[in-house]
């Protein structure tokens, strides 16, 4: 009865499906080698998505590893029927989306397939008790024996700060329509209490400190797409956990946690040493050290990678460790980082730093790394700089090159032309499109129909002078925000300087998102 009550929500409230760079496989092999896990080749690889929405985030992996297999699971026919028909119009062979109940992956899969990479991404929390059991089941049964899986979720004590909006959404939508799920009610509610708070003065320092806590939140939930505020503040189901209780959950089903996806927390990081300290003999293991550092940042969303139970023996957990499979990896920033150039200016990182900017979009080896940075604490360096640069640091498995558009010598990638040229000749803006390293890729029709031109035949100019004649032909005028107006652009000047800089950005996006390719 409650699957088939969340089966409905989310046929009514169709989720935009999009891409996440932290569930590539690319970035979830990185990740587990680092940790000591024999992790399986991405390119070469059997991956399940549960609960895939229309299977925005393993449709571009698909295209991007051809020689392996996706399979996406989900409950809501109304949007497998939506990824199926992307998938057929756009011709990918390597995948298989399925109208299926989580309950049913052992019985249906078990003994017949493994998967090297099961990504459950934003599900967890929002199913209930016996269809979370079936998820780490699930891994434990259907992965590979090195297989990686990651599983994301709510948190505690994070979430504890917002539950009281849910609730209320929620207890407002029962009194005005009898329906606890009606968004519309649940949005009434907030829009409600933001009037209140407007007139509201409190008395005291605690009061008013919760009266800005609240709104901080309702101004986030109100910027919200209303299919995500629908599943998140009006769900039947949202659980969130503690960290402690979900590795202990794990465990009981036969699975261990290797490392957050997106968080790393040191000691070293700590204001101070005596602090540091005391954390460090207070807190002495793995895990209770990732539990007390959601207390100390009230963490309230965890994307946690596990794997089998079996493998726990062979994981590394500290630096020293780490330092051992450092050597085997490729680092790389995800996008140039003035904050990571202005914190090392003048310091001893200084040279890592530009090396890494200057390579951009590039990887570095570890002995590239070697020769600009001679210390012996690369891998704290490492985590150290994505604190830095809010996780602009990455590794990878694979070098990646950097390749300027050259007509003759680079194009974009073949792969991609039938998957852009679908969102170019269909209207799916519920779908997003992926980049090689699975992040959005934001491009509207004007964009997508310029991006397929960069296909080695047509020059720079080639694609300025096609802009430029539709505009003329369409009988357009391009126009700019300035001061927050709109200005007119009429002078032939300022509209050819338009279109050289509408190309001229559409070309710098598709040299650091790696969508180019050498021919």
């Amino acid at each position: 009865m409650i699957n088939s009550d969340i089966k409905s929500t989310y046929d009514e409230h169709t989720y935009n499906s999009y891409s996440y760079a932290q569930t590539s496989v690319d970035y979830l092999c990185a990740v587990a080698r680092f940790h000591g896990l024999a992790a399986t080749d991405p390119y070469n690889a059997k991956v399940l998505e549960i609960g895939c929405a229309m299977g925005g985030n393993i449709i571009g992996q698909a295209i991007n590893h051809p020689n392996s297999t996706f399979i996406g699971i989900d409950l809501s026919s109304e949007q497998i029927a939506i990824g199926k028909a992307a998938t057929q119009g756009i011709g990918c062979k390597n995948i298989e989306l399925i109208e299926m109940d989580i309950c049913n992956l052992v019985s249906e899969f078990g003994g017949k397939i493994e998967f090297d990479y099961i990504i459950c991404h934003g599900i967890y929390s929002w199913v209930p008790d016996f269809v979370r059991s079936a998820i780490l089941q699930s891994c434990q049964k259907l992965l590979s024996p090195n297989g990686v899986a990651f599983i994301s979720y709510n948190c505690y004590p994070g979430w504890k700060y917002v539950e009281p909006l849910r609730d209320f959404m929620r207890f407002s939508a029962v009194k005005n329509s009898g329906n606890v799920a009606d968004l519309e009610s649940g949005l009434n509610a907030i829009k409600f209490q933001k009037a209140f708070y407007a007139k509201y003065i409190p008395n005291e320092s605690s009061a008013t400190h919760i009266k800005s806590l609240n709104l901080e939140y309702i101004n986030h939930i109100q910027k919200y797409p209303k299919s995500y505020v629908a599943h998140e503040y009006m769900e039947i189901c949202n659980q969130p956990f503690y960290f402690l209780d979900f590795v202990a959950d794990a465990g009981d089903n036969g699975l261990c946690y290797v490392a957050d996806a997106t968080y790393h927390f040191d000691p070293s990081f700590l204001p101070d040493g005596a602090i540091s300290e005391y954390f460090k003999l207070s807190f002495d293991d793995y895990i209770s050290a990732n539990q007390a550092y959601d207390f100390l940042y009230s963490i309230r969303f965890r994307s946690s990678i596990l794997t089998k139970s079996q493998n726990q023996s062979k994981l590394a957990t500290s630096d020293y460790d780490k330092a051992k499979f450092a050597p085997n990896l490729y680092f790389k920033l995800i996008k140039p980082s003035p904050e990571l150039l202005n914190s090392a200016k003048d310091t001893y990182i200084e040279p890592l730093a530009k090396a890494l900017n200057e390579a951009f979009p590039a990887t570095m080896s570890f002995d590239e790394i070697k020769a600009v940075y001679q210390k012996d604490d690369i891998v704290f360096r490492y985590y150290d700089i994505r604190t830095v640069t809010n996780n602009a640091l990455s590794i990878a498995c694979e070098p990646h090159k950097k390749l300027l558009y050259t007509p003759g010598k680079t194009r974009l990638k073949k792969a991609y032309e039938p998957y852009l040229r679908y969102f170019l000749d269909n209207d799916n803006s519920s779908i997003g499109i992926a980049t090689p390293s699975n992040d959005r890729l934001n491009a509207d029709k004007h964009t997508l129909e310029l991006t397929l031109m960069f296909d080695g035949n047509h020059t720079i100019k080639d694609i300025q002078d096609h802009i430029k004649a539709k505009f003329e032909k369409e009988k357009l005028i391009p126009t700019i925000q300035k001061d927050g107006k709109t200005i007119l652009l009429k002078s032939s000047k300022e509209q050819n300087e338009y279109f050289k800089n509408a190309v001229e950005t559409i070309k710098l996006s598709l040299i650091n998102t790696l969508m180019l390719e050498e021919y």
